[in-house]
């Protein structure tokens, strides 16, 4: 009995070390032209704040690592009629590809995983 209760402890302690397990990442958004700076959507920083009809509004912070590293919050609009962003620099507008590229990426990311 002692060698069946010894096994199947071995056996439910195998199980719990193989579940998968949540890990925050730093997805890699782009190179900033202002800054120089590599970007990076910190995923662990990812919420929702509020639910549209559409869409939704959601916090996340972005890392920006250059000689130094610096960080941007944001709160992102992402919704079937486009994507606005705010941040805590005070800059805000419609992200796009071509115009705001860092911003269209984070929220590609989110929309992609998170909607």
């Amino acid at each position: 009995m002692k060698k069946f209760a010894f096994g199947f402890a071995l056996v439910v302690s195998l199980i719990f070390v193989q579940l998968p397990t949540a890990q925050a990442m730093d997805y890699y958004v782009g190179t900033s032209n202002t800054t120089g700076m590599e970007c990076y959507l910190m995923t662990g920083t990812i919420s929702r704040l509020r639910t549209y009809s559409d869409g939704a509004r959601f916090a996340a912070r972005l890392k920006m690592v250059g000689r130094t590293v610096q960080y941007l919050d944001y709160e992102l609009d992402i919704g079937t009629s486009g994507y606005i962003f705010y941040n805590s620099q005070g800059y805000s507008g419609e992200a796009t590809p071509y115009g705001t590229p860092i911003e269209w990426k984070m929220c590609q990311y989110i929309a992609r995983n998170y909607l």
